[in-house]
């Protein structure tokens, strides 16, 4: 649904985007990851229209981004990570305005998600939070009903109920058939939603894959809480065991099955064991770990 080749972007003598490639499947989430100034918000501005790159193919939907910008648009729902809006509109006059340009927009849609939402129709929009403002932007972008969703930070201020209920209505979207690219800092929540997962470093492309491919190649982590106490030198360390924690609480790092894990703890006084596994947090602080910052 969304096919990047090479795309390059700079500001003057600063390069923002250095050859960035990926696809995304249709009638998937695509979860978009990368430090501040990686060069996520450019790209997707890129998809959108809103940028223009300097060189590289791009097509949504089968449309050349490049070329036909404004088709382009009329197949995407953008959730920009500004909430810089049109303060004297309210929110329901915004929401029309905002999903009238699209074909198969749905007001009504619209109006029952600002409800979800809890989204007052009538308050102007320069009265609503700054979280109430992000809620009224999603609500445009999934309301348009374009065949393709770009999300910017889409979970950023958002409290936890409605992080939820937003992960949810994802969720539904996909479920129809849409498409779903979101650039996130939020991995706990971009580990629920996607599919497949690309980081970007420094405007390229580090990793890209299924989650559960990236995943595979972190080490498993479990919490152990012994019945007495114990000191790290009477612990096992057999097989690349690694521990961390002191007395009764410890966490043990390992890279072999957890079956051959288990075995070699069942000699501990166990009172407890809770799986810890490897997640997008623990890849995301590997991956970057030994990378330079990114230049400005």
């Amino acid at each position: 649904m969304i096919r990047a080749r090479d795309i390059k972007k700079a500001y003057g003598r600063t390069t923002v985007l250095r050859g960035v490639s990926l696809d995304v499947k249709p009638g998937t989430i695509h979860g978009f990851v990368g430090p501040n100034g990686a060069g996520k918000s450019t790209f997707l501005k890129c998809l959108v229209g809103v940028v223009h790159p300097d060189s590289g193919d791009l097509e949504i939907d089968g449309v050349d981004a490049r070329r036909n910008a404004l088709e382009v648009r009329r197949r995407v729902g953008y959730a920009p990570a500004e909430t810089s809006l049109y303060h004297r509109m309210r929110a329901v006059e915004l929401l029309d305005f905002a999903i009238r340009y699209h074909p198969d927009s749905d007001l009504e849609r619209g109006k029952s998600l600002l409800d979800d939402l809890g989204i007052p129709h009538d308050r102007k929009v320069g009265a609503l939070s700054h979280g109430m403002k992000r809620k009224v932007i999603l609500a445009q972008a999934i309301a348009c009903n374009a065949p393709v969703m770009v999300m910017d930070e889409p979970m950023e201020a958002l409290d936890p109920e409605a992080r939820r209920i937003v992960e949810e209505l994802f969720r539904d979207e996909c479920r129809k058939g849409r498409t779903l690219f979101l650039s996130s800092h939020d991995l706990f929540s971009t580990q629920r939603l996607c599919s497949q997962v690309t980081f970007l470093h420094r405007g390229k492309v580090l990793r890209d894959g299924p989650v559960e491919e990236l995943l595979s190649g972190v080490p498993g982590r479990l919490h152990v809480q012994l019945r007495t106490p114990m000191d790290a030198n009477s612990l096992p360390v057999g097989g690349g065991l690694s521990w961390t924690g002191e007395g009764v609480n410890w966490q043990v790092g390992f890279d072999m099955s957890l079956e051959d894990v288990t075995r070699q703890l069942s000699q501990l006084p166990l009172a407890s064991i809770k799986d810890d596994s490897s997640n997008l947090e623990d890849l995301f602080e590997r991956l970057y770990e030994h990378q330079s910052e990114p230049e400005s």
